[in-house]
């Protein structure tokens, strides 16, 4: 397996506002970040959806669980203008067949990042985009739901017992999957990469860009 470190350079025109932002529903400054970068304009929504705890089932089918997840979060946006893109993410960490998402608390940070030090993991994110079909009418195309996801895997150094609690008690991994920030001060963590960095952080490049192209939104059409 080849590893790359490397990061891809986001520079990108300022956001032309002008245009009708997606609407994010997300929470995650992560994500915000990435469209900002990207010079997308956005507004940020929320969904009524409540993410349920995994089933045993799902452990099993990380990729469609973060799907379906991502999936329902766009439905939980019901009617917030119908005609509008809304974008939508779901991130779960996966080792040893195991689903690992945000952590409970403090305890639950140390005891997953002692589990992943010095081993891979993959990082899967599901993205929808929830559009009106393209080629229709304005006013009568139907909505369509346009899903996709990533993978990456991400080998961690070893770290001491001691330097996992003194990261855990920065506060950064509590509102994590996997409880770390490869953004970060995790970044010290992750000895390499394989994949997309930014699917790590949150929201990977290759399914935001075909979804919006299949909404007939390319992102470089937010530049103008």
């Amino acid at each position: 397996m080849t590893f790359s470190s490397a990061r891809p350079d986001l520079s990108a025109p300022p956001c032309n506002f002008s245009l009708v932002p997606i609407l994010l529903a997300s929470a995650s400054p992560r994500r915000a970040h990435i469209l900002e970068t990207l010079g997308i304009p956005f507004r940020v929504v929320s969904s009524a959806f409540q993410e349920p705890p995994p089933r045993p089932e799902d452990h099993a089918q990380p990729a469609r669980y973060v799907e379906h997840l991502a999936r329902e979060k766009a439905r939980g946006c019901g009617d917030k203008k119908p005609r509008s893109l809304v974008l939508t993410a779901d991130t779960i960490v996966w080792h040893d067949g195991q689903i690992l998402g945000k952590p409970q608390d403090e305890d639950d940070a140390v005891q997953t990042l002692q589990r992943l030090r010095g081993r891979e993991h993959r990082v899967y994110t599901g993205v929808c985009l929830r559009h009106a079909a393209k080629g229709k009418g304005a006013l009568n195309a139907p909505i369509e739901y346009s899903i996709a996801h990533e993978t990456t895997t991400v080998r961690f150094r070893e770290v001491s017992d001691s330097w996992i609690a003194a990261y855990v008690a920065t506060g950064e991994p509590i509102d994590k999957a996997g409880s770390y920030g490869a953004q970060g001060k995790g970044a010290i963590l992750v000895e390499a990469i394989e994949g997309d960095f930014w699917n790590v952080v949150g929201l990977p490049l290759r399914p935001l860009r075909e979804l919006l192209e299949k909404a007939g939104a390319p992102i470089e059409s937010f530049w103008k």
